[in-house]
């Protein structure tokens, strides 16, 4: 009786053994499905990143076209926001949006208005959709909005990325931009000059 009571705790320990290792092994794999499948989604993201940033590098390039006036606040809002349904950033991601005073380039008949956009919490894809979907005459929806784009002629002069304390390994990051467009303004008499404008991007 011990015998076949001994048999039988030995068949069930190896039963036991073998389904939890069929256990880790059906764990591993499923594992491995879903790091590929992860890895192959960053790699897509990485490529639409470097494709969108491929393009806003062109645009930059591109000769300047000059509005006859600045834009109203209600009006970069209105791109802006845009921009970022376009992006599908979250609720709240654009965090600040402050115009500067508008800047004589150099000695030329020509005004540069800058403005600084703070972003949180955004993706590297979308922080790319976003300036793109600013800067690219091709995105907009209807000719009305063809003109205001091309006359607003937005340009990215820089930005700057930077993580959230406690999420540097997440892809979510903090933006600091500032978009640019120029405005056809004579030059009055005795009017002096605004200096030279810095052209330099920061990526």
């Amino acid at each position: 009786m011990s015998q076949g009571n001994a048999t039988t705790k030995s068949r069930l320990m190896a039963g036991t053994i073998a389904i939890a290792l069929l256990l880790a092994v059906a764990w591993c794999y499923t594992r491995l499905v879903g790091a590929r499948a992860s890895a192959f989604a960053a790699g897509q993201d990485v490529a639409d990143c470097r494709a969108l940033a491929a393009r806003i590098e062109s645009l930059r390039r591109l000769p300047t076209v000059a509005g006859a006036a600045e834009l109203g606040a209600s009006d970069l809002s209105h791109q802006i926001e845009q921009a970022a349904r376009a992006a599908e950033f979250p609720e709240d991601s654009v965090e600040r949006i402050e115009p500067e005073p508008a800047r004589r380039v150099g000695e030329t008949n020509y005004r540069e208005v800058a403005t600084q956009v703070r972003l949180r919490r955004v993706t590297l894809l979308q922080v790319f959709t976003f300036l793109h979907a600013l800067c690219a005459d091709s995105h907009a929806t209807s000719p009305s909005a063809s003109a205001a784009r091309a006359s607003s002629g937005l340009r990215l002069r820089s930005v700057r990325l930077s993580a959230p304390r406690g999420e540097e390994i997440a892809d979510r990051w903090t933006v600091e931009s500032t978009l640019t467009y120029m405005v056809y303004s004579p030059k009055t008499k005795g009017e002096a000059s605004g200096g030279p404008v810095e052209r330099a991007a920061a990526y």
